[in-house]
């Protein structure tokens, strides 16, 4: 379990995978859920930019698959 510093109490929190992350428009991959003051919220992504720069490039991937099916 991964832990991290509530916004609210400066108590201990859980970092809770978001279960509806990559679905829709979910766009943070963890909660925060506060052991102290029961504060929950969304926490920040800090792989982001890892995330994004693997998105890339199964894009990219996804693209010369394409062109090789339509034969280009």
């Amino acid at each position: 379990m991964r832990e991290a510093c509530c916004p609210q109490c400066r108590g201990a929190a859980r970092l809770v995978r978001n279960p509806y992350y990559g679905a829709g428009l979910a766009v943070h991959a963890d909660l925060l859920v506060c052991q102290s003051c029961g504060y929950t919220g969304y926490a920040d992504n800090p792989e982001e930019d890892v995330v994004e720069a693997s998105h890339a490039r199964s894009d990219s991937a996804l693209r010369r698959f394409l062109r090789m099916l339509a034969g280009g």
